[in-house]
């Protein structure tokens, strides 16, 4: 990235109120506002300003808007597009130059602290009083707030890495400015489209004040956790009495014991499981297609109809292909990698090759028949995630979707992936949260502790505990929090198990929406890590 210098306050105090200056260049909107460029090319922005200017047009319904901060003007031309009486304003020369050209009329030059002449619905601030000295914020503030009675507003909390990022503020600080200017944070408006920290607020009275909305907010969700644990207690005792039940059976032991001697017989990576592997899969799809009726022997005249609509009426409703990840697109697209436990429906639609481990696969592949009715997706590796048979730095990429919960020693997994990915390449991980499958809801998070300790100890598929892991073996083993799998990271690169950097991050991921996004470049550069646990911090 390049380097951005930081704005110097006592300078910017010091000059007029026409103009600030500024490092808003081409290089700055290139390489200063994460791994995608902040351009219209990328897709990925013009895709976020179309959906915010949705929810303007749906929920605050304005003629007249203005956008404080414009930039290229995406949000302007998205709310234009859409029938509303849309302008916008920007200190950088350049960014108002790359507005597109039949919206450049209403995009101009100016600082946020030029008299605003005109009336507006509704303005919209995004991400750049936090770029503003804390001197000059409340001038910005006041302005604008002499030019309507309806701001949409937000600004990092928590991004201090940014250079031109002076004046990272929590929300209250922005609450306690508009309301000295009047205006009252409209707490019963999700502002979330934008971003969770975003907020509205409004001069006219709201109908609800926040302390009257927090207490009844309180109160829906005690009644909501407490209906919604009762109901999994339930679901959790009838599904563990049924559990109980099948490993009692004589069938369950039979099949316990028939996959320990498959084991030995065609151990991992042999020759012997390939074959094995193969046979299997050329007996399902005959068994699958039309030689089912010539194995199983013709129905007789007359049962043929009443057999067909039976199975119609058996097969369960298919599951919904998901869309493939525009973010994902945006950082792996021109790269060859590995994509471990792909499913037919979560295509991503990148180069790879498909890892998965065989004893996951008999499992996943019949229930991905079962439920979308499609083929699972070619197996290019037949591994473990955490030991992955190819050369070091030999994958562009490494990509996962819901199979970190799964990994007994999330640490030795990723020490793996580090191996395996080039100097500049990419983890891309999506995780689901745990209120995305029912038994993991009511779990206690898996703590940072419990992760160290799968390391040290060398957790395996064989050697973690079962107690509480729904779905035994292979199931679920932990819960987690972006932050929590960030926590991790850092732990790791502390102790030079890896060098990553965080390039894109989505607390709810855009392509299923149960989980979150975490995207990690790799480095390698000189490192001594402790790879058997010893002396970590």
């Amino acid at each position: 990235m390049a380097s951005i210098p930081r704005i110097d306050q006592n300078k910017i105090a010091d000059v007029s109120e026409d103009r600030l200056s500024h490092p808003y260049t081409c290089e700055y909107y290139k390489s200063s506002l994460g791994p995608v460029p902040y351009s219209r090319y990328e897709g990925k922005w013009l895709q976020f300003f179309g959906l915010v200017a949705d929810h303007i047009v749906k929920q605050i319904r304005p003629r007249k808007v203005l956008d404080a901060g414009c930039a290229k003007g995406f949000l302007v031309e998205a709310l234009r597009d859409r029938g509303v009486e849309a302008y916008g304003i920007d200190l950088s020369e350049y960014a108002i130059s790359e507005v597109r050209r039949d919206i450049r009329p209403y995009c101009r030059v100016a600082s946020l602290v030029d008299p605003i002449h005109e009336r507006f619905d509704l303005i919209v601030c995004i991400e750049v009083l936090e770029h503003i000295p804390e001197e000059i914020a409340p001038r910005v503030i006041a302005n604008l707030c002499r030019s309507t009675d309806d701001i949409l507003f937000s600004s990092t909390p928590d991004d201090f890495a940014e250079p031109t990022h002076v004046n990272v503020r929590l929300r209250s600080y922005w609450n306690a400015l508009f309301s000295e200017q009047g205006f009252d944070l409209d707490v019963e408006f999700d502002a979330s489209r934008i971003a969770p920290h975003a907020m509205r607020f409004v001069k006219r009275p709201v109908r609800c004040c926040v302390i009257d909305a927090l207490l009844k907010q309180r109160e829906q969700l005690r009644h909501t956790f407490e209906r919604t644990d009762e109901e999994q207690r339930k679901l959790i005792q009838e599904l563990e009495r049924r559990l109980e039940k099948i490993e009692q059976s004589v069938g369950w032991k039979a099949v316990i014991l028939l996959k320990r001697l498959r084991e030995r017989v065609c151990p991992l990576h042999s020759g012997r499981q390939s074959v094995y592997l193969a046979l299997r899969s050329t007996l399902l799809t005959l068994m699958n297609g039309e030689w089912r009726s010539l194995l199983n022997g013709s129905p007789q005249a007359g049962q043929s109809s009443t057999i067909e609509s039976n199975a119609a009426a058996a097969k369960p409703a298919p599951i919904p292909i998901s869309p493939e990840s525009a973010l994902a697109h945006s950082l792996l697209d021109g790269l060859k990698g590995l994509e471990i436990g792909p499913a037919t429906h979560n295509p991503f639609g990148l180069n790879t090759r498909n890892v998965e481990l065989p004893a996951a696969h008999e499992f996943y592949a019949e229930e991905q028949r079962r439920l979308s009715g499609l083929e699972p997706p070619r197996v290019d590796l037949w591994a473990a995630a955490d030991n992955i048979p190819v050369p070091n730095q030999s994958e562009g990429f490494i990509l996962t979707s819901h199979i970190l919960e799964h990994l007994p020693n999330v640490v030795g997994a990723l020490m793996e992936w580090d191996r395996i990915v080039i100097d500049g390449g990419y983890v891309f991980m999506i995780v689901p949260h745990k209120w995305a499958f029912a038994p993991d809801a009511s779990r206690e998070l898996t703590s940072f502790e419990h992760f160290i300790d799968d390391y040290v100890q060398k957790a395996s598929l064989e050697s973690h505990s079962l107690e509480g892991v729904p779905g035994g073996k292979m199931g679920h083993y932990h819960t987690f929090t972006p932050d929590s799998v960030l926590q991790v990271v850092e732990w790791m690169c502390r102790n030079k198990l890896c060098d990553w950097t965080l390039v894109a991050r989505e607390d709810i991921d855009t392509k299923v929406g149960n989980g979150f996004t975490l995207a990690f470049m790799v480095r390698h550069q000189d490192r001594v890590g402790f790879r058997d646990g010893e002396a970590l911090s």
